[in-house]
């Protein structure tokens, strides 16, 4: 059961279930809630009391007690009938029985009459006086009328005389067989009780209901016929201190009833037997009772659960072999009950839903099957087909064979076609340039090609074994799962097998199969050499922007030491000078337009006006040689940007000296920031707006040579910067002239911008 259990909760409660298992599951709790059902009214309306009753039967006769040897039967049988005269047996015939046994002192502990003395005859008065030497106990009826139960006593004079009266009456079951008897019936109790000397059990008649062992008949209680004791030569010591039972046991007098044991001896068992069995079984206190209501249910559904569950989680074979399993336990709790406390668990009413939930199973599970098998077929032949109803399901295609053989033969030829397409992926991955590897939903590996094989340890990556390892080894989290990795390109660095450090991009797919099934595909593209150029190109930077910018500085150095021939543009010096700058300005244009395409920036935290004044700043001699005024309009409010601050700055240069690089001389430059509310339409992001206005030049006003004033980067520069701040430039400058032309600049503010770029 433990392991069943466990079974089931791995099955359901540690995976994510696809849509035919929901089903399935679902059916399975239906059909269990319907069979625990099924089995409460078994056991509240006895539907399976009958079965249990043939098992009791069966386990009965398995144990069939020894009779007691304190137990005598003084018969009244044919022979008694042929020397003593018909039926009834003249009362003086008794009354010299008990007068023979007082007067050779070998009184019996207690003597039974299985015989009703209603009617009067004139030996009463002497049958009285011998009943008063002896514990004598006589029998009485308490027959059903339309009154309720009535007592039918023996004469007064008999009855007063007897020790005790008890009842005979026989409780047949529902199958018609005697099994037991009520110890207490109309307040009165059994025969066998009052001679055993013991009080009665139970409050009520159904209380009072206990089964009892008998003896094979085969075997039987020491038995002596009433006419052999009454003869000269019969040893009465025998029935000294015995517990004496007299009674008719002859067939033509009838009082024979159906026992467990009436098929086998082709006969009923004698009313005076049957009293011996249960005076037998008094003297030993092994009345058998009735299990509790609550463990007769709790072990009822202990088996059928049982059997559910194996139904639920098990192959065909195992479960049968649980559910033999479970009938066998039933059985021997049952007997063992029985045998050990002489307390009968009748398996009767589990058994019987365990034999009508096992081929009602059974058929639902074909009809999945069949139903899944013809919709997956369907699936692999690439044509749709609608669930089949119950009827459609029941029924052949045709009669050559049923539909499961007809379902398997497609479904046999569609995965055959899907074998080949799973070979020919398979060595499409073996075959890939890249290093790949597949995972399934549960993120368990499913395989892998040569080229991943041979950049990670050995070991590391075994089919079905998590793939969370492999992640850890390239510094990657697995905590939140596959999906967070989906998306983006992780740049990672891991030892190959020879122990060369490798730089990879990480990537991971999420390939779907069906609606419910999906597979990862996680690839390394290798760019270890990207990474080497990469590392001369940074190197070559460096060069630039340090090494080769101080012959620079002293070349413009020693051409600031003559200032009359600095200032002189026909100077050799103010020649060089000229082209000093302009080399030192080209090697900063290249160097920012190599930064600029970095993967990342160096942000910080800066005020937008402050950038803007830097540019301006920038810009201004030459707007004065233009004879254009700026004009800035500032939003009071502070706003902070995330930004690289010599990049940004060179972007807004760049703005600017288009602006009055095409601006009429003489016009006015506007420049305005400000902010905005959330904008609900892009995530609600607040943006910081900067517009730009400038009045269109005349042809041929415009400044040649802009480059030669330091300012050669393009707008490729300007989109590519703003689009590495996540934001947003509008140009408007196609105007004619003396229009204005406008650039719309949005940056994401601070709270906002706070993401990996």
């Amino acid at each position: 059961m433990h392991v069943l259990f466990r079974s089931l909760y791995g099955r359901i409660f540690k995976r994510e279930l696809s849509a035919d298992e929901k089903r399935f599951y679902g059916e399975w709790i239906v059909f269990s809630i319907a069979a625990l059902v099924l089995l409460a009214c078994s056991l509240w309306w006895q539907w399976g009391t009958s079965f249990g009753n043939v098992i009791y039967d069966r386990l009965h006769r398995l144990r069939a007690p020894e009779p007691s040897s304190d137990i005598v039967i003084i018969a009244i049988d044919d022979f008694s009938l042929d020397r003593l005269g018909a039926w009834p047996v003249s009362r003086s015939v008794y009354v010299n029985l008990l007068k023979k046994l007082a007067d050779t002192d070998n009184r019996p502990k207690a003597i039974g009459f299985d015989i009703l003395f209603h009617d009067a005859t004139r030996s009463d008065v002497d049958l009285a006086e011998q009943m008063k030497r002896h514990r004598t106990f006589l029998a009485v009826e308490t027959p059903l009328d339309d009154m309720g139960y009535t007592i039918k006593k023996p004469r007064d004079v008999l009855a007063s005389a007897a020790t005790g009266l008890g009842h005979i009456n026989i409780a047949f079951e529902s199958d018609g067989f005697l099994r037991g008897i009520h110890l207490t019936e109309a307040m009165t109790p059994h025969l066998a009780l009052v001679m055993s000397g013991l009080s009665p059990q139970g409050g009520s008649e159904q209380a009072s209901y206990r089964r009892f062992n008998m003896v094979n008949p085969a075997i039987g209680f020491p038995t002596v016929s009433l006419a052999d004791v009454l003869s000269e030569h019969f040893p009465v010591h025998v029935l000294k201190d015995k517990y004496v039972l007299i009674g008719s046991t002859a067939p033509s007098l009838g009082d024979h009833y159906p026992t467990i044991y009436a098929g086998r001896q082709a006969s009923g068992m004698p009313g005076v037997e049957l009293h011996a069995n249960v005076l037998n079984d008094v003297l030993r206190g092994d009345l058998i009772s009735y299990v509790s209501l609550p463990t007769h249910i709790a072990l009822s559904i202990w088996a059928l659960l049982s059997v559910l569950i194996a139904l639920l989680v098990l192959s065909p074979l195992a479960e049968l072999l649980v559910t033999l399993f479970v009938i066998f336990c039933a059985l021997a709790v049952s007997f063992l009950m029985l045998v050990t406390w002489s307390v009968w668990f009748d398996p009767g009413p589990c058994l019987v839903a365990i034999a009508l939930v096992k081929p009602a199973w059974a058929w639902r599970r074909m009809e999945m099957i069949v139903s899944f098998m013809g919709e997956r077929a369907a699936l692999l032949e690439q044509f749709r087909r609608q669930r089949r109803s119950l009827t459609k399901g029941l029924r052949l295609q045709h009669f050559t064979s049923d539909t499961v053989l007809q379902y398997s033969r497609l479904l046999d030829r569609a995965l055959g076609m899907m074998n080949e397409r799973v070979q020919f992926l398979a060595t499409i991955v073996k075959d890939a340039p890249n290093a790949m590897l597949s995972v399934d939903e549960n993120e368990d590996i499913l395989n892998a090609n040569p080229k991943m094989a041979s950049l990670v340890p050995a070991g590391l990556i075994r089919v079905s074994a998590n793939v969370g390892p492999f992640l850890a080894y390239l510094g990657l989290s697995s905590a939140d799962g596959l999906q967070s990795l989906v998306g983006k390109d992780h740049y990672v660095s891991a030892l190959d097998n020879q122990a060369s450090l490798h730089y990879h991009i990480f990537n991971v797919i999420r390939v779907s199969q069906s609606d419910e099934k999906y597979l990862w595909i996680l690839s390394l593209v290798d760019i270890t050499e990207i990474r080497h150029f990469q590392n001369q190109r940074d190197r070559t930077l460096q060069l630039l922007s340090h090494d080769m910018r101080t012959p620079i500085a002293s070349i413009l150095s020693l051409c600031r030491q003559d200032p009359v021939a600095f200032d002189d543009p026909e100077s050799s010096a103010f020649k060089k000078r000229r082209h000093a700058e302009q080399l030192l300005n080209m090697m900063d244009d290249f160097i920012l337009s190599i930064k600029a395409q970095a993967p990342k920036y160096k942000l910080s935290e800066v005020l937008i006006d402050d950038l803007m004044d830097e540019a301006i700043f920038q810009i201004k001699d030459l707007a004065a040689n233009r004879r254009i005024q700026i004009e800035q309009e500032f939003d009071h409010a502070p706003q902070f940007i995330l930004v690289d601050q010599r990049l940004f700055t060179r972007m807004l240069v760049n703005l600017l000296v288009n602006a009055v690089r095409y601006g009429a001389p003489g016009s006015t430059l506007e420049i305005k920031l400000a902010h905005d509310e959330v904008d609900n339409s892009i995530h609600g992001v607040s943006w910081v707006h900067c517009r730009i206005r400038n009045r269109v030049a005349d042809r041929g006003q415009e400044v040649e040579n802009v480059a030669q004033q330091g300012f050669g980067l393009g707008m490729d520069f300007v989109r590519t910067v703003v689009g590495k701040h996540h934001g947003r430039i509008q140009f408007d400058v196609d105007k004619p002239p003396g229009q204005w032309a406008l650039v719309h600049l949005m940056l994401p503010k601070i709270d906002a911008a706070r993401v990996e770029l």
